[in-house]
């Protein structure tokens, strides 16, 4: 219709006038202690008319939104016509928040419709006077609120609930996003539609009217669940805003009533969601009944965890739009809503629903959007979420006593997509054993080099006339396949020898290190129950409890016996590929190692699978550097003989040595290095960041590959890096990813390999959808029979396959989710542990074995061990220790004596005696409220010699401190 662009203006100039509020200027204080309100006459507001066609309404709309207020010298409010015909406007009315809320839109409508009218007949606008402005109510609120510092006062009192209510709160609720969390929060969003069909919203009514709630109430709970399952966290918080106009006299006025309430969700997955939603009004009601405390003075009392980051309290909001603004009609005018998309997200995830009715009052269904950091998410994992938010929906229609754990949030080709990234490709792997593969090469291979020391080659013939001798030496005392040969010797060319006879005798072996506690050797040897121990000379089990025949190598004349393949008619049995090929002893929580048993077909599978992967064959060359009782050294003490390759030998020790291992390389052109990332640290240290020309590739495993030392080895030679992944309970490796450049923030652990399942779950078993996290399992041929001799700790690790029928998954403990490379393929990415094992430079160490071994001293009556990470100091163990009642506790004979009964590598770097563990609300121990600890010699002594100083003047430099000494 015809608009009067002179009569609008003039009537947006009068709702200005009639609302106090809208003529403010914030900063200056008057007599009332409020800010200085302008007089009518005074508030002027020029209204911008802008004259575009239709491709340029959302341009003129965005710049005038965007447009910033200096509520210092200005009111908060701007107006603009938009002039796109004769007959057609769009009116763009901007409020800063500091002076309207959402409720404040319906008497800013209903005010300027009466204006507008009343002008175009001629008159003054004949509204009531308003019974009270914002002014009135900001000074009857802080009347109403009190001192806090009286006790008794209701801002004290509410402060004390929300005190309580959000005790320990959670900082962050760590959803599943596109892209890591920028370091400020930039508020660009997007958003997308919310549609809930009238059925659902007919059947969610029908439930809130059950269990005496409230239909916002009931998509809290179902929102609180989503946001559980999607973070897999059991302590969910989201922002809710609340009208704050408890008044009559309020509901005409324009003004910031609105205030922001925290709602806390424990979920629990295995409660019913009707339990959860009686928990949830009961939450709800407490906070709505202590909502007049102001959010930013809440986040003032509570002192959250601040960043730029993220917001505080809470990331993810609610909010439940049920306004009624009316019909907005002028004389003459047709009138719509124009919708606009203003890029904005105040919060991670903001769901915004409304609900809507017929005349009848009968559901029309519930709409809205989800409002999405732009920063964090992209549309189509927003659009994801809302699709999984209405299958939580239907599902608590459906059965309102569903466990909130097992309501399916996936859809069939999300199901269907990540089973077939979790199966390993079907290869059918020959049924047979290690020492098959290795006679195959010898019979092949006999004149090539087999193993090469710092003084010695072996030729596969030479090697094997080492090997069968002894095999059949064994196997004449009784060793056999399932029996087990305790290998109590240092890396030698006697190690390799032995290994490879206990496993042609049929026997599975047991490394051990002599350098370790003699009482870890003895608890070994007592729980693998061996026939027998190889070692090298007596006094590798000196102070060791034995129980068994100690056979010492270089005394043993095996001359007598054939040096030919040992066949299954000379052993005690037949060998088969379900044999134990080996026992490796990992750290126990129940402060004891375990022995993890391996069949032959799992380290063939990885075998095989491995020499098809990296091409191995004869012109390969591995480095043998790491400790047997590693299961990474099964790789490098078996795949270069099964392959037809060579293995180039570090004498003991020398793996501490980053220049000898790199001579090694450069000298005997080893082609293939197995190293944990910190082993990979310090040999680009070493080499200046090169890497010798011979590698054609490096296999990182072990702990995580850091995406910058990945791209810094990857640019140390013309090589493959490939990071891998698998726990000793699943030979060696069990899926692999090769890095590129595309790997610059995170580098995958990759897809499943050969025969090998994995899933990611829930703790309620059910898989998780993509960029979830969720513990990894495994199945398939390269799991581990179990844990020798303890059925117990079988039973709880090793568990029924959900999809395969009689057969078993692994349950790791790890944290991994699937992500989408850049090809489209689905791949796992590690996040870390679920339990209290970690992984410390290459070791995997469960932290109870060490905190067993504190309890056991006398003066020590609690202990926790933590990982300590701090950017100078890198990743330490640091212990916490309380004494017992009327006892001291010293750190360093403390550290002395666990030391006896541990490997170095798991002995604390650091002691803390505290006079009581922190606890938290629940009685557990907060780990968060430990002390950091201090690393620091008690006493200084300088360097005294040139090289003594050059040292300290490194590490004094790398470290960023003053001074470094000779401790």
């Amino acid at each position: 219709g015809a608009l009067d662009v002179g009569v609008l203006a003039a009537a947006v100039r009068d709702v200005v006038a009639r609302h106090e509020v809208l003529r403010t200027v914030y900063p200056e204080v008057d007599g009332v202690g409020f800010q200085r309100i302008l007089p009518a006459d005074r508030a002027t507001l020029d209204i911008d008319v802008v004259q575009v066609d239709d491709a340029g309404l959302v341009g003129a709309v965005t710049e005038f939104v965007s447009g910033t207020f200096d509520v210092t010298r200005e009111v908060p409010v701007r107006a603009r016509i938009v002039e796109l015909s004769d007959t057609e406007h769009v009116l763009v009315f901007v409020v800063h928040h500091i002076a309207g809320d959402g409720s404040s839109m319906g008497p800013l409508m209903r005010d300027l419709m009466v204006a507008y009218t009343a002008h175009t007949a001629g008159e003054s606008p004949s509204w009531k006077p308003l019974p009270v402005q914002y002014a009135d109510y900001a000074i009857w609120q802080r009347a109403v609120l009190g001192d806090e510092a009286d006790p008794d006062s209701l801002i004290s009192r509410q402060i004390d609930h929300w005190r309580t209510a959000l005790s320990d709160v959670p900082a962050v609720l760590d959803l599943p996003t596109d892209r890591p969390r920028p370091a400020v929060q930039s508020f660009a969003g997007g958003r997308v539609d919310v549609s809930i069909a009238a059925e659902t919203h007919r059947g969610l009514t029908r439930l809130a009217a059950q269990t005496n709630t409230t239909l916002f109430m009931v998509v809290h709970a179902a929102w609180a669940v989503l946001l559980s399952r999607l973070s897999g966290a059991d302590d969910v918080t989201v922002g809710t805003p609340i009208a704050g106009r408890g008044e009559e006299a309020l509901d005409d006025l324009i003004g910031q009533f609105v205030n922001t309430l925290v709602l806390r969700s424990r979920v629990d997955g295995g409660e019913a969601f009707t339990g959860l939603l009686r928990r949830t009004r009961e939450s709800d009601l407490a906070a709505f009944a202590n909502a007049d405390v102001p959010f930013e003075r809440l986040v003032e009392v509570l002192d959250p965890v601040r960043s730029t980051a993220h917001h505080p309290l809470f990331q993810v909001g609610l909010s439940f739009q049920n306004l009624d603004h009316g019909a907005f009609e002028l004389p003459g005018l047709t009138l719509s809503g124009v919708d606009f998309e203003a890029g904005i997200s105040q919060f991670d995830l903001h769901l915004i629903v409304a609900d809507a009715y017929d005349e009848n009052g009968e559901p029309l269904g519930l709409g809205g959007g989800l409002t999405f950091a732009s920063a964090l998410f992209d549309e189509a994992t927003a659009t994801a979420i809302v699709d999984r938010f209405t299958r939580v929906l239907d599902a608590i229609v459906s059965d309102p006593e569903v466990a909130v754990g097992d309501i399916d949030i996936l859809d069939v080709s999300e199901r269907a997509a990540l089973g077939a990234a979790g199966a390993g490709r079907s290869v059918s792997v020959p049924a047979v054993t290690l020492p098959d593969l290795f006679a195959e090469q010898v019979g092949a291979r006999g004149a090539a080099t087999a193993v090469v020391t710092d003084d010695a080659v072996l030729t596969y013939a030479e090697f094997a006339a080492r090997v069968y001798p002894l095999a059949r030496y064994l196997i004449s005392s009784g060793v056999g396949p399932d029996s087990r040969v305790v290998l109590a010797m240092p890396r030698s060319v006697e190690l390799l020898v032995a290994m490879y006879a206990v496993a042609a005798a049929g026997g599975a072996y047991v490394p051990v290190d002599p350098d370790q506690p003699a009482e870890r050797i003895s608890h070994i040897l007592g729980t693998a129950d061996p026939v027998l121990v190889l070692a090298t000379t007596a006094a590798d089990v000196d102070g060791v409890s034995v129980g068994v025949p100690v056979v010492v190598v270089d005394d043993l004349d095996v001359s007598s016996y054939s040096s030919a393949p040992v066949v299954d008619s000379e052993r005690v049995g037949a060998l088969l590929p379900g044999h134990a090929a080996y026992v490796i002893f990992t750290s126990g929580s129940t402060g004891r190692p375990k022995g993890v048993a391996v069949p032959h077909s799992a380290v063939v599978n990885q075998l095989v699978w491995k020499r098809d992967a990296f091409g191995l064959g004869g012109s390969d060359a591995v480095l043998l550097k790491t400790a047997a009782t590693f299961d990474l050294s099964v790789w490098e003490f078996w795949s270069a003989t099964v392959s037809g390759g060579a293995v180039v030998l570090a004498r003991a020790g020398g793996q501490q040595d980053p220049d000898y291992l790199l001579d090694l390389v450069r000298t005997h052109r080893v082609t293939t290095l197995h190293a944990v990332p910190s082993m990979l640290e310090a040999l680009l240290a070493a080499e200046g960041g090169r890497l010798p020309s011979a590698l054609s590739r490096v296999l990182a495993i072990g702990e995580e590959l850091p995406a910058g030392l990945a791209q810094r080895v990857r640019a140390a030679g013309d090589l493959d890096l490939v990071n891998l992944y698998g726990p000793t309970e699943a030979a060696v490796s069990v899926t692999a990813h090769a890095v590129s450049e595309a790997d610059a923030v995170s580098v995958p652990i990759g897809v499943p390999e050969w025969n090998v399942g994995v899933r990611v779950l829930d703790a309620r078993l059910r898989p998780v959808p993509v960029g979830v996290a969720g513990e990894l399992y495994l199945s398939g041929v390269q799991l581990a029979r179990g844990y020798h001799g303890r059925a117990d700790l079988t039973a709880d690790r090793f568990v029924a396959d959900l999809v395969g029928a009689g057969e078993r998954m692994y349950r790791t403990g790890d944290l991994v989710r699937w992500v989408r490379g850049g090809s489209g393929v689905l791949e796992l990415e590690y996040l870390g542990r679920t339990d209290f094992q970690v992984k410390l430079r290459g070791f995997r160490i469960e932290l109870g074995e060490i905190e067993a071994a504190l309890r056991a001293q006398h003066d020590v009556a609690q202990a926790i061990v933590t990982v300590h990470s701090d950017a100078r100091a890198g990743d330490r163990l640091v212990a916490y220790v309380v004494p017992e009642s009327g006892r001291a506790v010293d750190a360093a004979t403390l550290t002395a004596a666990v030391a006896r009964d541990l490997p170095n590598y798991m002995v604390p770097d650091a002691v803390v005696v505290l006079e009581a563990l922190p606890l938290n609300v629940n009685g557990k121990v907060d780990r968060r409220a430990l002390p950091a600890p201090v690393f620091e010699a008690v006493v200084f002594r300088a360097p005294t010699t040139p090289v003594e100083e050059i040292v300290a003047s490194v590490f004094a430099e790398v470290l960023g401190v003053d001074r470094v000494g000779l401790d």
